[in-house]
């Protein structure tokens, strides 16, 4: 193999990776997406279930607990979004 069809073929294979990580990164976005929105709605439905006493201990420590569950979430989506963007420019840059 040559110099320039190894450097064709590198090209190919570093395009290939990170059109494989991207791919990655945005089925990991998506689950957290649809995890966030179970979150969001296990936390509305404990706000208005006919029982729920914003001073009961109990009914606080479990919104706590879910708050605290869905910003970790949100972190962590955050991160996979910078990640991808990131991926997306290096993309774009071998590809220019």
């Amino acid at each position: 193999m040559t110099y320039s069809q190894r450097l064709t073929h590198g090209y190919s294979s570093d395009i290939i990776y990170l059109e494989h990580q991207i791919a990655i990164e945005e089925e990991e976005l998506a689950k957290a997406e649809e995890k966030r929105r179970a979150y969001e709605s296990d936390l509305d439905q404990l706000r208005t279930s006919p029982g729920y006493h914003s001073t009961s201990a109990t009914d606080v420590s479990n919104e706590k607990k879910w708050v605290d569950e869905l910003n970790k979430l949100q972190g962590m989506i955050k991160d996979i979004r910078t990640r991808l963007k990131d991926l997306q420019e290096d993309l774009g840059e071998l590809e220019d």
